[in-house]
């Protein structure tokens, strides 16, 4: 038996080693009020004259540190904490430590074209650095500029120089989403170390998030990933988040923590058995790398990578070879030891931080609904602060909250603290007329010949909105053959007359469902909308009837559309019937409330 990544009690150095090229006064200044030095030329190109510096990285007993990757870890330390999101990094994709320039620009390396400042800085420094090979080759003398830029190149030849000037990378400094990040944490780590103690899990693992989203649980990729772990859609049900058009779990800190946990377990445990059986012997220490590369290559590629080169990582750096192990999957490892090596001296790199802890909400009630709310529904009958709930479910995704959907059955959502909890109000919830849902969209099967916006125009609907709706790629790509949602303007919530069905039949006729029956045939058969007969029956669109199946119908009754002003007994009287019959035969409660436009059973026998 072997025990990987297990909790070690070990002791972390808090005293940041200082590094042989020292200029930390002067960062935390950059990180501060970064528009000192980069506001009066916000495209200003400069020789990197101070290199990266050189750090004693703490590994541990938990993870594996070579000699080889180092450089990139002391790269990447200086990318969390000397260079901020303004500034643009040019370096050797190979020797990420070889800095050659930075450029100050509000985007960083983001959103580059041809001509502008970052592309002239790439063209020039090809140029740079094929002049110095060209002149080493000639056994020209060089210039002073030449002979700064040849010290990068520690005993290589010209034609390994030449080479360099195809390896030009541009990477965006990070300092102040870091500080960011580090404030954010002190919010999240009881959370994070909670579910990693739950899978028996190094508490190490803690710092991922600094290199996955800065610990922002609202940040989205442009490949989909999402929230504070970065969890894609297919992984996150995977992992048993709920994660469909209404809910995305992965934007809840606390599920989507517990779902990484659950996903480093799996990792853990598949990796292991992968080594176990070509013939090594499993070390944590050793195994830990794979692990944590896992979270950005997948678990079966670090199964195929340890296959290949088995448990050792310095050796997967320099040998593995695959098209999609490629420099941000070699930089992974690096970059989450180097984020880690920040944080654990985030005082040393930035002074002292003090989160604000005001805004955290420190108790709260958990509940389920026996049937689909709006969310405006529950903040009008429990007299919620829409706010203080909003916060309290960040996995509802916005169409719950502008009230074009209703939140599911048996999802478990967080209500404020009550110390008698809020079974009482819940059932008062229950009582009240069932909700549904109208979808905000229309179906329609792709022809030959038609694109997105075509289908949009035919509709008259808006391009864009359709395909945000279908999640279609920037080049809004359709399929023949294959439906999609076109959106209309008649999605939302509507209040059905009554909420479940009826036991008894003092109001309702019951029908037998025959052969060749459908719930909206049927409806019409006694004068029903197909709407009104699924929601007394419990039903929805997508539900299945059967032969012999007892529904309820409507009897003789009359029925009444309440308008502005109207009472429940000021209706029942109106009818010439008991306001009790009326309540009874709605399942309303004397203080439940009606709303205009809301259908209301007279029961039968009433004049009109």
């Amino acid at each position: 038996m072997f025990t990987l990544l297990t909790k070690n009690a070990i002791a972390h150095s808090r005293k940041a080693i200082t590094p042989l090229f020292s200029n930390h006064s002067v960062l935390r200044v950059l990180v501060a009020f970064p528009f000192l030095f980069t506001g009066l030329n916000s495209h200003a190109s400069n020789e990197l004259t101070v290199p990266v510096a050189d750090y004693e990285i703490d590994c541990g007993e938990t993870f594996e540190c070579p000699q080889s990757l180092m450089p990139r870890v002391h790269f990447w330390v200086e990318v969390f904490s000397r260079w901020d999101t303004e500034t643009a990094v040019f370096h050797d994709k190979e020797n990420p430590h070889r800095v050659y320039s930075t450029v100050s620009r509000r985007d960083g390396c983001r959103r580059s074209k041809a001509g502008d400042s970052l592309d002239r800085e790439r063209t020039n420094l090809g140029k740079s650095i094929k002049g110095l090979a060209s002149a080493l080759s000639a056994g020209r003398s060089l210039t002073d500029k030449q002979k700064r830029l040849h010290a990068k190149f520690k005993g290589e030849s010209s034609s390994q120089i030449r080479a360099a000037a195809d390896r030009l990378r541009c990477q965006s400094g990070n300092s102040n989403r870091m500080l960011g990040a580090l404030e954010q944490f002190k919010l999240y780590r009881p959370t994070i170390l909670d579910a990693l103690e739950s899978q028996n899990l190094t508490p190490e693992l803690q710092y991922l998030p600094f290199v996955e989203s800065a610990f922002n649980p609202k940040a989205l990729s442009h490949v989909g990933a999402a929230g504070l772990w970065q969890i894609m859609p297919s992984t996150g049900r995977t992992l048993g988040l709920t994660v469909n058009e209404t809910v995305d779990d992965r934007y809840d800190p606390t599920r989507a923590t517990y779902g990484a946990a659950r996903y480093f377990r799996n990792s853990v445990d598949r990796l292991s058995t992968t080594a176990f059986e070509n013939g090594h012997t499993v070390v944590a220490k050793e195994l830990n790398p794979f692990v944590v590369t896992s979270y950005n290559y997948g678990v079966r590629g670090m199964q195929r990578a340890i296959q290949q080169v088995g448990l050792d990582y310095e050796r997967l750096l320099k040998e593995y070879k695959s098209p999609s192990f490629q420099t941000a999957v070699r930089n992974f490892y690096a970059s989450f030891l180097a984020a880690r090596h920040v944080a654990q001296n985030s005082e040393y790199f930035f002074g002292e931080i003090t989160p604000d802890f005001s805004d955290r909400i420190y108790a709260f009630n958990t509940v389920k609904l026996d049937r689909k709310t709006s969310a405006r529904r529950l903040v009008d009958e429990l007299n919620l602060d829409s706010d203080e709930f909003k916060k309290l479910n960040p996995s509802f995704k916005s169409v719950i909250w502008k009230h074009k959907a209703l939140i599911p059955a048996n999802y478990e959502i967080r209500l404020p603290f009550k110390e008698s909890g809020w079974s009482q109000q819940l059932a008062s919830v229950n009582s009240l007329p069932v909700e549904i849902e109208r979808p905000g969209f229309v179906l329609h099967r792709v022809r030959s010949g038609e694109s997105a916006c075509v289908i949009a125009q035919k509709y008259k609907a808006s391009c864009s909105q359709l395909i945000k709706l279908n999640g279609l790629d920037r080049r809004a790509t359709v399929y023949v053959g294959k439906q999609i949602k076109v959106p209309t303007l008649t999605g939302g919530i509507s209040v059905a007359a009554v909420n479940k069905p009826l036991e008894s039949s003092d109001t309702y006729a019951v029908y037998s469902v025959r052969s060749g029956d459908t719930a909206c045939k049927i409806a019409a058969r006694h004068s029903m909308k197909c709407q009104e007969l699924l929601a007394i029956n419990g039903l929805s669109r997508s539900s299945v009837i059967k032969i012999g199946q007892v529904l309820n119908v409507s009897g003789s009754d009359d029925w009444h559309v309440v308008t502005a002003g109207q009472t429940a007994c000021g209706i029942a009287e109106r009818y010439g019937v008991g306001c009790s019959s009326l309540l009874r035969a709605n399942r309303l409660a004397l203080r439940s409330t009606i709303r205009v436009g809301q259908r209301l059973r007279i029961p039968r026998g009433a004049g009109s």
